[in-house]
């Protein structure tokens, strides 16, 4: 298959064209190993030494020798743009791997357990500071101090069945606060009792 343009070609040129094309490819091949890359280098230093030929009167005493010098350095130069492009790639690729790696530790750090009822006090907190005084204090004695109904009632003056409304009314704003967690304290509640019974 000729690829040489026909007009204006320089004495010679031709018949090396057709006599070493092959051989070049197959060096070219060599080095950067694609046989469509290496045709085209291969065309392109043919091109180049016509033209050089042209506008430059140059003749190189041994033309082949000289093709294959063009053809070598045609691969040298795609060789390291395919290198520049590797190393770009190689860094995306080193980069988003250390973002992997950043979350794999944290994650094995940061039981996720941990994390949730954390964040799950946390909002309990919150919601309790924004309660009336006195059902706060109510929900903190009952729940954290363990005391009964009528102890409470005694202490506030107040009725069991007050005790009683405050009590449900400040469950059930931290049931609405907490209800994202709701499944993930009743797994990790459930969790713990496996691991509790477990261990006898």
């Amino acid at each position: 298959m000729n690829l040489m343009p026909e007009t204006s070609v320089p004495p010679g040129f031709v018949e090396v064209y057709a006599k070493y094309r092959t051989y070049f490819i197959r060096i070219a091949m060599s080095y950067v190993r694609d046989r469509m890359t290496a045709e085209d280098l291969v065309t392109d230093s043919f091109l180049k030494v016509m033209e050089n030929q042209r506008e430059e009167d140059f003749v190189p005493r041994n033309l082949a020798a000289y093709l294959l010098t063009v053809v070598k350095h045609k691969c040298l130069a795609w060789l390291r743009d395919r290198n520049a492009r590797l190393k770009i790639l190689q860094n995306q690729h080193s980069i988003e791997q250390r973002v992997v790696n950043e979350r794999i530790s944290r994650l094995e750090a940061n039981d996720p357990q941990n994390l949730m009822m954390a964040e799950a006090l946390a909002i309990i907190e919150q919601e309790l500071r924004r309660m009336p005084e006195r059902r706060r204090k109510i929900f903190i004695a009952h729940r954290y101090e363990e005391m009964s109904y009528r102890e409470i009632a005694a202490i506030y003056k107040l009725s069991e069945g007050q005790v009683t409304y405050e009590l449900r009314a400040a469950k059930e704003s931290l049931r609405v606060a907490l209800k994202d967690y709701l499944p993930f304290i009743g797994i990790l509640l459930l969790s713990l009792s496996e691991e509790g019974n477990s261990a006898f």
